[in-house]
């Protein structure tokens, strides 16, 4: 998995797998790096099915990293793998459902949304700067994103040209559908998305919510599931969520 070329530039001794990440798409693993010198790295190695696709998140994540947003620092690049800093902290889901079984008041998560709509605000004005045209994430599953001395962003694969709103709509699908899904204390988590971070990006929350309605009836064709979407109507006006 490792090029003889990494080993050779840091002197490795001894690799020892530390954790293995969740990834649908690759795989992750933390790695614990013995260097000649006697001192200790943990690393992360991503290993992408897609070379390409490698090559992709590699010009993103330095551009970002360089712009100094909070992502992890590319130690090495090869073809198909990426060797990056490790960020000790939980993934938003973990977090997410760690409030949630705790029953938090929503003054408990708003410094987060904050810290999110912050995080989301300065990547969208990064790629606007330095690409044309700018990008959004595409893929905004919740264990992309990781609390830890900062909140950071970690996947930047699916990146492409679009609207912030189809971010914010997705995120706000995949955030109520986690089980249990449909929640209260979801709805309300949403409804300070809506509050915080749809006013944080000067967007309107129509084309949001459109996007969140058009993401819940993919997940009912892609799962085979009941219409998600009639599901999120049935409490959605409630906590002001439907136009």
């Amino acid at each position: 998995m490792l090029e003889t070329a990494f080993c050779e530039k840091y002197g490795i001794n001894s690799v020892q797998v530390l954790r293995r990440f969740h990834s649908k798409k690759n795989e992750v693993i933390l790695f614990s790096f013995l260097l000649t010198s006697n001192r200790e790295e943990k690393w992360i190695v991503k290993k992408f099915k897609n070379p390409a696709r490698c090559q992709k998140e590699a010009e993103i994540l330095t551009l970002l990293y360089d712009a100094g947003l909070a992502v992890p620092k590319i130690i090495y690049a090869a073809a198909d793998h990426l060797v990056l800093s490790y960020l000790p902290g939980i993934t938003f889901l973990e977090w997410l459902e760690r409030e949630e079984k705790a029953g938090c008041p929503k003054e408990n998560y708003l410094s987060c949304l904050h810290d999110f709509a912050r995080w989301l605000k300065a990547f969208y004005q990064i790629t606007a700067q330095k690409l044309s045209p700018g990008l959004i994430l595409g893929d905004v599953n919740l264990r992309n994103f990781l609390l830890g001395e900062k909140f950071f962003g970690l996947d930047f694969e699916d990146c492409r040209p679009g609207l912030p709103e189809e971010d914010l709509g997705r995120f706000c699908a995949y955030v109520l559908t986690y089980n249990p899904a449909f929640t209260r204390w979801k709805y309300q988590f949403v409804a300070a998305c809506k509050e915080i971070v749809a006013e944080k990006l000067n967007l309107t929350w129509g084309p949001v919510f459109l996007e969140l309605q058009k993401e819940l009836e993919s997940m009912s064709r892609r799962r085979k599931k009941q219409n998600l979407a009639a599901d999120f109507y049935r409490q959605g006006r409630a906590f002001n969520l439907i136009p």
